[in-house]
This record gives structure tokens, sequence and C-alpha cells, in this order.
């Protein structure tokens, strides 16, 4: 098992708490590394139970609000690898040289082939 994790906070709001004194914030789609004996202090991190993680952090004050707690914690995502942006629209061109274009007579345009 790694020594850190990856939290990424899905929510629609930067989140920010403390741990050992210092403050950790989490801001919205930016993975953050932390140890896991921070996600397992903050988020419970590998333990079943969330109820007293979630009245720790103030997102619940009685066991019949577990349910939006749980629905809250839901939205902070947490793995052992950073997240990988999937859905690029467009690779990336770093190092990619484009295709000499040729121009002749009558202004067609004709790729040369490598």
């Amino acid at each position: 098992m790694s020594e850190n994790v990856f939290v990424t906070n899905n929510s629609d709001n930067k989140f920010v708490t403390e741990f050992c004194y210092k403050q950790i914030e989490f801001p919205v789609g930016k993975p953050v590394q932390i140890s896991v004996i921070a996600a397992k202090h903050i988020f419970g991190y590998g333990d079943n139970n969330k109820e007293p993680y979630l009245a720790r952090l103030g997102w619940i004050q009685l066991h019949s609000e577990l349910e939006q707690g749980l629905e809250r914690l839901s939205k902070f995502e947490i793995s052992d690898k950073p997240l990988v942006e999937e859905d690029r629209s467009l690779p990336s061109a770093v190092g990619v040289v484009p295709l000499h274009v040729e121009k002749r007579g009558g202004g067609a345009t004709r790729h040369r082939v490598a």
C-alpha cells in the first residue's frame, strides 16, 4: 500500500480542513496528495463506519443525517494513483512536427506522404 493517496474533490465548492495543525485545501476537480493517515483521519479512508468522521467534519449532527453526509462524502474520490483527465478533446501536440504542405499550380493543396 502506498504511503500517500490522491483526493479529488468532485463537489461544487472548495473544501478546507486541518490535519496535524496544517491547513489542507481540496480545490474542485484537482487531485491533492495527502498521507494515508490524513485520509483516514479526515475521511475515514479504509473504515466502513463513516459516521464519526462525518460528525467530526461537521457534515452531520444526528444519526438521521447520515445519508446526506454519506452523499457529500461520496463526492470526494480517493485513489492511490493521481487521476488523469480521460476526456481530452485534442491529443497533446508537444513534439509533433506538422506535415509539409506543397502548393502546386492551380491552388490545389497536396500533402506529401511521409
